[in-house]
């Protein structure tokens, strides 16, 4: 039977091992390391949710894995369905959407994904729990206490920054194209006022407070979009695929500098050494 404590460090493994089969099922296909999550940290909720409903509904079921694994299907399409919900009403985004897969709900859940939820059901059930809980039976509840309490200190904390990095990407999200559309009506109208010299010096000054928002709008955008590829706005999609754009546009125009940074350095060595 599971203390407040034990159940807390249960939560929290299967939200690690959720990540990394998210990590896995992501970055395979695209042969790159996909850093998946609405949060920071290795871990995502919705699974350590996921499991603890299976294990506390449906482990007195095990005698019949038929019914693990349908029950699974229908409680984890469940959860997924409202955790989706609620997010697109709390912070208006969809973090994933199903439109594209045959057999979708309203793009929150798809046949695909709730059969791949029920064999993970299986592997709960029958592989992975009791090793866990006998491991966790066996520490120290001294231990196992602090470590809870840390756990529930580190995911709330990382919920509140996360929350507040997603309200500022929404702002970020309207404030960019304001900002670069606000610039480019002022320059238009300083163009037949100004000298060409005041014009460039105004040009310029433009480009370099439009640059600081891009800067500041990259840091949350790059992590957000690379995290969920399919984020979608309930408001404001044209918004929001121009930001991506933007992400996908300032990602190359590092990348360029850095390259370019590397390529002069080692150009000042080759001269050095020739030299």
């Amino acid at each position: 039977m599971y203390s407040v404590d034990t159940f807390v460090l249960s939560f929290f493994i299967y939200c690690v091992l959720g990540w990394i089969c998210e990590v896995v099922y992501c970055s395979v296909p695209k042969k790159r390391f996909v850093n998946r999550g609405f949060l920071i940290g290795p871990y995502l909720p919705i699974y350590g949710f996921g499991a603890m409903i299976v294990i506390v509904v449906l482990y007195p079921f095990r005698e019949h894995w038929y019914l693990v694994f349908i029950c699974g299907v229908v409680l984890t399409s469940v959860l997924e369905y409202f955790t989706s919900f609620a997010l697109e009403k709390l912070f208006h985004v969809k973090l994933w959407d199903y439109s594209t897969y045959p057999l979708n709900i309203n793009g929150r859940v798809c046949a695909l994904n709730s059969t791949l939820f029920g064999l993970l059901c299986l592997f709960i059930v029958y592989v992975v729990n009791d090793p866990i809980y006998n491991f966790l039976a066996g520490l120290n509840m001294t231990l196992v206490n602090v470590l809870s309490l840390v756990i529930v200190g580190l995911m709330s904390a990382d919920t509140a920054v996360s929350v507040s990095k997603m309200s500022k990407f929404q702002e970020f999200v309207k404030e960019i194209n304001v900002a670069k559309a606000n610039a480019e009506a002022s320059l238009k109208a300083l163009k037949s006022t100004l000298s060409p010299e005041s014009f460039a010096q105004a040009k310029e000054r433009f480009a370099l407070e439009l640059e600081g928002r891009k800067k500041r709008y990259y840091s949350y955008g790059k992590r957000i979009f690379e995290s969920n590829p399919s984020l979608t706005l309930r408001d404001g999609a044209e918004q929001l695929e121009k930001a991506r754009a933007l992400v996908n546009e300032l990602k190359e125009e590092y990348k360029a500098r850095k390259a370019g940074h590397k390529a002069a350095k080692k150009a000042g060595k080759e001269r050095k050494n020739n030299g």
